[in-house]
């Protein structure tokens, strides 16, 4: 009787065509996850899509594996507004593309020209002009999906569009595709690798910073230019720059059954906006991946510096100097870093992007990083710094448009490269007597000698600085260089023979005009950076009697291990009155050790710097008018 019951009961149901409907209990981010789900998140189309595939009476598996046809196509005129039909139509071309690319590339090409065309435009729709319709955010995503697919087949291709084939739909529509050519776009032919950034994965920076807009943001790497003059100052390796890969169509969309399409390959630095129907919109670009990969390529490690101070590193001799990473840009301000002992510039790659990461930075500074051997002393290295300032100033001014002049320099520098920084912004007077018991009987020696010693001890503050931020550096010495550590660090280090031959000449033939006490402080065998460091250090006990330029504003970050005991702090190397500086126009005190330029309060306070340095400057305020400040 029962079994009666439920055969009966069966029967009437599907009789009536009834279904049993039940209300379930789900979990909010479950909700969100299907709302927000798509072809390319997941091996799913999105809820939308899969209504209008299942009103015109067809499934996923069918639409995916046969397309849709012009007549299904007409169906979702019936029950979707123009917003959801760009949606749904180039959701379903970018799933069925994915499964061609690989058996039929072509065919694939003509589907994320199609979705490309409707994305685009999809995002251009009035409804699109207020941020409340997620299928505007997901046009983007379509966007930067058709995009990739077709970097990928014209890479294949060797970005040679010769004989660029004719990419049909199936769908009444057939495209063609060309590489735009001319002055404001580049050759993608000039470069080693071309690679969408989002496909790129970083470890070793603590943010990465990327700016939302049209297009899709690449890594490019290529070789330097060596007969380009601006180019001169590059890694030998290369560059690797952030392009922003564009496809162009018609400003109303494809109409028709022909439509040309352009691959727009677009510096995504020196360009911040694309011109659309809608107006000038934002450049997508990714400003981080780039920095990681030409610092891979580069070869560099975080114990280069480390070996080359211990090695007598000849070779590092030969590689002094300045570099940067892109191109040098006329219309910017350089912003030179200059890292610290046992250190090189790889010391400041978090700083760099952090500093890239802001706009206001990045469209008015570029940052020119300075290598140097560490292991020699301090003057010799103080010495060399300021040529190599001087040759790179010759160079901007050389390559400025119109002989206008080169933008004056801010320098930001961290322990014992805060000291070379010193010496290109006081007047050495002060040092020269502490060394020379009478200046004039460097007259009475020979000529060369007294030129080297002049080279060590006579310098004046550089015209083209125009301000300076002293991070952890130890002005007065420090305490280390005198205890085991210093001692394990002298018997180590090794010095190159070629600037401990000269600097035991200079020396002996320059003793008898020396001070007494002072006739082996150029003997550079006696006298290795760490001894340079120490409090004793004749060198600083010279430097620190000389007093920044009052026409160049300084500014002072120093550590304090996070005790807050500022007077009696230290950053575990250098002492708080090691570090602190009269005049300073700011003094911040950051809870960080000896590393504090890497601090998050520190990176926050050079941004507030330079973006008063741009603010100063835009004004015609001159820089050394600004406010004193002392803040924890």
């Amino acid at each position: 009787m029962r079994a009666s019951k439920i055969l009966l009961t069966a029967l009437i149901a599907s009789l009536g065509a009834c279904s049993t409907v039940r209300l379930r209990v789900v979990d909010p981010a479950d909700t969100l996850r299907e709302f927000r789900q798509d072809i390319i998140s997941s091996n799913k189309l999105s809820p939308v899509s899969l209504q209008a595939i299942r009103m015109a009476g067809l499934t996923q598996k069918e639409v995916l594996e046969n397309g849709v046809s012009a007549d299904v196509a007409k169906q979702f005129e019936h029950f979707a507004d123009p917003l959801d039909r760009a949606y749904i139509e180039s959701e379903i071309a970018i799933g069925r593309a994915q499964l061609l690319e690989k058996k039929t590339p072509e065919k694939a090409v003509a589907l994320y020209l199609y979705a490309a065309d409707l994305a685009f435009q999809g995002f251009l729709l009035k409804e699109c002009s207020t941020p409340v319709n997620v299928r505007c955010d997901s046009f983007k995503v379509f966007y930067d999906r058709s995009v990739r697919g077709i970097i990928a087949y014209l890479s294949k291709r060797k970005w040679n569009d010769d004989g660029m084939p004719q990419f049909v739909t199936g769908l009444g529509r057939a495209f063609t595709l060309a590489i735009s050519e001319g002055s404001n776009v580049e050759d993608p032919t000039e470069y080693n690798s071309i690679e969408p950034a989002s496909a790129i994965g970083l470890e070793g920076l603590t943010n990465r910073h990327r700016r939302e807009g049209i297009g899709v943001g690449l890594v490019a790497c290529r070789k330097r230019r060596n007969d380009d003059g601006l180019e001169e100052y590059l890694p030998r390796v290369g560059t690797c720059l952030p392009l922003t890969a564009v496809l162009r169509f018609p400003d109303k969309g494809c109409q028709g059954q022909q439509c040309a399409a352009n691959f727009e390959l677009i510096n995504s630095v020196t360009s911040e906006v694309y011109n659309t129907p809608k107006g000038p919109l934002p450049l997508a670009a990714d400003f981080t991946a780039p920095l990681a990969a030409v610092v891979q390529n580069t070869g560099m490690s975080g114990w280069d510096g480390l070996f080359d101070a211990i090695q007598g590193n000849e070779e590092l001799l030969k590689n002094t100097g300045f570099y940067t990473l892109e191109p040098y840009d006329a219309g910017k301000i350089p912003l030179i870093t200059v890292h610290g002992l046992f250190s090189n510039p790889l010391t400041w790659l978090d700083v760099h992007n952090e500093l890239m990461g802001d706009p206001v930075i990045r469209k008015h500074f570029k940052v020119w990083h300075y290598l140097y051997p560490t292991n020699l002393p301090i003057l010799e290295n103080a010495k060399t710094f300021r040529e190599k300032l001087d040759e790179l100033e010759s160079y901007l001014s050389a390559h400025q448009p119109n002989g206008s002049k080169a933008k004056g320099m801010v320098v930001i520098g961290h322990s014992m490269g805060g000291l070379l920084t010193r010496s290109a912004v006081v007047d050495s007077t002060p040092l020269m007597e502490y060394f020379v018991e009478d200046p004039k009987r460097l007259s009475k020696i020979n000529k060369d000698t007294a030129d080297a010693v002049r080279a060590y001890l006579d310098f004046k503050p550089k015209p083209y600085i125009d301000r300076v931020i002293f991070v952890a550096v130890p002005h007065r010495g420090s305490s280390i260089a005198d205890n085991w550590v210093g001692s394990i660090g002298r018997w180590l280090i090794t010095l190159p023979k070629k600037i401990v031959q000269r600097s035991v000449q200079v020396a002996r033939e320059a003793r008898n005009v020396l001070r007494p006490d002072l006739q082996t402080a150029f003997d550079a065998g006696q006298s290795s950076s760490i001894s340079g460091l120490s409090e004793k250090s004749p060198a600083l006990q010279g430097l620190s009697r000389t007093t920044v330029s009052s026409n160049i504003p300084f500014h002072s970050i120093i550590g304090d291990q996070g005790l807050g005991n500022t007077p009696d702090s230290s950053d575990g190397v250098v002492a708080y009155n090691s570090s602190h500086v009269e005049g300073a126009q700011s003094e911040l005190i950051v809870a960080a050790d000896h590393t504090a330029h890497a601090h998050p309060q520190a990176l926050l306070e050079i941004r507030r710097i330079l973006r008063l340095h741009v603010e100063r400057s835009s004004k015609g305020v001159p820089s050394s008018k600004t406010s004193t400040t002392t803040s924890k």
